[in-house]
């Protein structure tokens, strides 16, 4: 009787934890996690640098990469001269709520 009380015990003291918010379904974000609330505002930033981009003369006919996390920015991609890599960094740094930037778009010869 003793080994199937105790188990039993355990068992239910921890979803007693869950029900309280002691336990992982507590609803907030860990360390490696984002919220919800910041997954938006991510993907608003990369929207609004999307629409940027697309509206620009020199950066419009590129395909390039945005990722966004936390405000910051990585572009990928290749572009056909330095100053259109650089114009796509000066644009991204325009963008409200971009925290840094990490232009990672190579510059292709020969294309």
């Amino acid at each position: 009787m003793r080994f199937v009380i105790l188990p039993a015990i355990l068992l239910l003291s921890g979803c007693t934890a869950m029900l309280l918010g002691g336990g992982s379904g507590g609803g907030q974000a860990g360390p490696g996690e984002r919220s919800s609330t910041q997954i938006a505002a991510d993907a608003s930033i990369s929207a609004a640098i999307r629409d940027r981009f697309a509206a620009d003369s020199v950066l419009g006919h590129y395909r390039l990469g945005i990722e966004t996390r936390a405000g910051r920015v990585t572009l990928q991609g290749a572009v056909d001269t330095y100053a259109a890599r650089s114009r796509a960094g000066a644009l991204v740094r325009q963008v409200e709520g971009v925290v840094s930037v990490n232009n990672r778009i190579r510059v292709s010869s020969g294309n």
